[in-house]
């Protein structure tokens, strides 16, 4: 049941009229500029939000040479990925597989069920100690393709914390130079447990030393961005407004307790200073038209 917003009367279900039957003040309009300016004051403060993010995605993607340059290099160890690092054979009664450690090598593996093969074979007395080194380097191989498509992850997605994710970034990019020079040594392990085998032949590849130098170059430009930052230019009180937003969502601040407007800038102030001009010209004229009757 809801109650007048005045005199806090109940209303019934029969009262339809828009005036309270106790109090007989005009509900729909009872504080209605004290709701609109309420409303003025919250879409000055959220818009504030918006501008800092359109900045951020600005400067994240143009906003120095070294975010330009990290941009170009991001792509670098998932296109070095595209060089094989090695390939394997796999000859037995019924089975014949030839792959090669690389991406299109990994998507053969998944789509044609051979990842599956390789880790029932590591148990076999036989041949498991071939197929464990081939399930460790692919393991290897696997997580040097994923830290390569997170540094591009988080190179694209700069902008949602501008002063983080080229850390993070900087961190993967790191994390990639060693599981690729671990993933190079698991390769060169594998080939060496295939030696003997009447089952799995191998040969090594310069894939992986191509992907850590590229992790290298990328790790190098995200670390100078690191040190240097990237620090995108607001506009005047933007910054402010977002911070007294963050303590108004918290109920630090209530927001009929602000000034309106919230902030006071070069813009506001010639807002005002129009207003009042324009105010100042529509009383001088209704002067002049009631000295004229």
């Amino acid at each position: 049941m809801s109650q007048c917003p005045k005199c806090q009367a109940k209303l019934h279900i029969y009262n339809i009229s828009q005036f309270c039957p106790s109090c007989g003040i005009n509900m729909r309009f009872y504080n209605f500029e004290e709701k609109f300016e309420r409303e003025a004051k919250l879409a000055e403060l959220s818009q504030a939000g918006l501008k800092v993010m359109l900045r951020n995605l600005k400067y994240s993607f143009s906003g120095s040479k070294l975010v330009t340059a990290k941009l170009i290099v991001m792509l670098l160890p998932v296109i070095s990925l595209l060089i094989p690092s090695g390939n394997f054979v796999i000859s037995m009664p019924f089975i014949a597989n030839e792959s090669h450690f690389g991406i299109l090598g990994l998507v053969n593996a998944f789509s044609g069920n051979l990842l599956p093969y390789i880790f029932s074979m590591t148990s076999s007395e036989i041949t498991g100690t071939e197929f464990t080194a081939l399930r460790n380097a692919l393991f290897c191989y696997i997580a040097v393709a994923l830290f390569a498509v997170l540094c591009v992850v988080f190179s694209v997605f700069g902008f949602i914390s501008i002063k983080n994710m080229h850390k993070f970034t900087t961190v993967f990019s790191a994390l990639g130079i060693v599981t690729s020079i671990i993933s190079i040594i698991m390769n060169a392990l594998f080939i060496s447990a295939s030696n003997d085998s009447i089952i799995i032949s191998s040969s090594f590849g310069f894939g992986l030393i191509i992907t850590a130098i590229m992790f290298a170059v990328v790790f190098v430009v995200n670390l100078l961005l690191w040190k240097t930052g990237i620090h995108p230019v607001y506009d005047e009180g933007v910054i402010e407004r977002v911070e007294i937003y963050k303590q108004v969502k918290a109920g630090k601040i209530d927001i009929d307790s602000l000034p309106q407007p919230v902030v006071v800038t070069e813009a506001t102030k010639k807002i005002d200073e129009e207003i009042a001009k324009e105010e100042a010209a529509f009383y001088e004229s209704m002067k002049n038209k009631s000295k004229e009757e």
